[in-house]
């Protein structure tokens, strides 16, 4: 068995590699005119590929949102030629991986593979992009299982916990409706409505194929060119929106999501991000290691460890294109939730105030310059890494000399965007759990009592 976990790990060291060996190895093609970045990779005799749309569920119907992701996740329902059973059986005698990701400013579908497999895999997806009929009979089989998740997202008090905090805490920006929509939304769709948003992404919006693995993956080009029609001539919308929140209030907004007899309370504290708040992104990142980036981090030592409040907590501060979010995450015993807003409250103010610990500061620029050769080893993480660079805007090189930058972070930088991001009182704090907490938290501040089912 030693044997083994050494010859395992030896394996592992041979066909690993950093992120900059891996840059050395991208290439940006032209397949007539649609644009392609090749990381050329083989170890392996696999592939994993993304097709990037320049639009997302803000081009939704207002009165069909979620039609984005539907259209998208819905593709092996079934086609003119081909029944759902038929394109799933397909797929899966090939051991594919395939499945849409959608934001609000852009959308992906990933498929992953191997390499032998790439043509009949493609023949069928481009088949299912250009011919999918989404019959009625299996569309509403789908939706009544999206239906059944979402009604039963209260037994997952986590997600709901979180689902919540986005559409509260980005209440009044085009970003806080759910991309897959709800309840409503789910019925209002229809065979007609989903091949309208398939016929938009194919031929109105600008895209983009990421893809890594070894030389002969390029073989689809004319697959992806004449089967799919992806030739960029046509598609060139971009999905462009610039918005700024003002924060006129001077203290915390405060929502009990009601949960009745929920017996913990699901805590998220946060905000919405202008897109300047997220631009020193090595600063950004290094804070939320600090505040929350494991047991080392400032509010792991402080809620579990000095008091024993928590089993976990998290913190984040990350953008998109054109707007960020923050957020701290974690939960409690319903008894012990305001102690532990008190706590966070003290946390924060102490960070608007440039108080900065030395020690957990060192930990954790450490720990995340340490870290950074490991992160994007995995050629399908580099390759999601890329498209969220260009998807940004930023320059590949300011990725790869991220050890650099971070390195010239000093506490006062990070302590500057600290304060301003997790300015206590620009913060909405999300608690989901029963309504008698509603008493208990009224001490930081008005409480608004929500229903939890507005949500799904």
């Amino acid at each position: 068995m030693k044997f083994l976990s050494t010859l395992i790990f030896a394996s592992f060291l041979v066909t690993s590699l950093s992120a900059k060996e891996l840059a050395s190895k991208v290439h940006k093609l032209n397949w007539d005119g649609l644009e392609v970045v090749w990381v050329e990779d083989d170890r392996f005799p696999t592939y994993d590929l993304s097709v990037y749309f320049a639009d997302g569920a803000l081009s939704d119907n207002p009165n069909r949102k979620g039609e984005s992701q539907a259209a998208l996740g819905l593709l092996t329902t079934g086609t003119n030629r081909y029944k759902q059973k038929e394109l799933v059986d397909h797929l899966e005698f090939f051991g594919v991986s395939h499945g849409p990701y959608v934001t609000h400013e852009y959308s992906l579908y990933n498929v992953s593979g191997l390499v032998k497999d790439s043509i009949p895999t493609f023949k069928r997806l481009c088949h299912m992009f250009t011919d999918a009929t989404y019959p009625k009979r299996e569309v509403d089989r789908e939706i009544k299982r999206a239906k059944d998740a979402l009604t039963n997202m209260v037994s997952d008090p986590g997600s709901l916990a979180s689902r919540a905090f986005r559409e509260l805490s980005l209440a009044g920006t085009p970003y806080a409706y759910p991309v897959e929509g709800k309840l409503r939304d789910l019925s209002r769709l229809s065979p007609g409505h989903l091949k309208d948003k398939l016929e938009y992404f194919n031929q109105k919006v600008a895209k983009r194929v990421y893809v890594t693995g070894p030389k002969q993956i390029l073989k689809i080009k004319e697959i992806l060119n004449n089967e799919c029609g992806w030739k960029g001539k046509d598609a060139s919308f971009k999905r462009e929106i610039t918005f700024t929140k003002e924060f006129s209030s001077k203290d915390p907004e405060i929502f009990l999501v009601s949960v009745p007899g929920s017996n913990q309370a699901q805590v998220r504290i946060g905000r919405f991000l202008s897109e300047e708040l997220v631009q020193p992104r090595e600063a950004v990142e290094l804070l939320s290691t600090y505040l929350g980036g494991g047991f080392t981090s400032l509010l792991m030592r402080e809620l579990r460890s000095s008091r024993g409040l928590v089993y976990s907590a998290g913190a984040f501060a990350a953008g998109q294109k054109s707007y960020g979010r923050a957020a701290i995450q974690t939960s409690t015993k319903n008894e012990s939730a305001a102690a532990l807003l008190g706590v966070v409250k003290e946390l924060l103010v102490e960070l608007k105030e440039g108080k900065i610990r030395d020690n957990i500061f060192a930990i954790s620029k450490g720990r995340l310059m340490g870290s950074y050769p490991f992160r994007f080893e995995k050629s399908s993480d580099f390759l999601q890494q890329l498209i969220y660079l260009d998807h940004v805007g930023v320059n590949y090189q300011r990725f790869l000399d991220f050890p650099d930058y971070l390195s010239k972070v000093d506490e006062a930088e990070m302590a500057k965007w600290g304060g301003q991001i997790f300015d206590w009182n620009k913060q909405t704090i999300v608690i989901l759990g029963d309504k008698s907490l509603a008493k208990k938290l009224s001490e930081f501040g008005k409480v608004t009592v929500v229903g939890y089912k507005d949500f799904l």
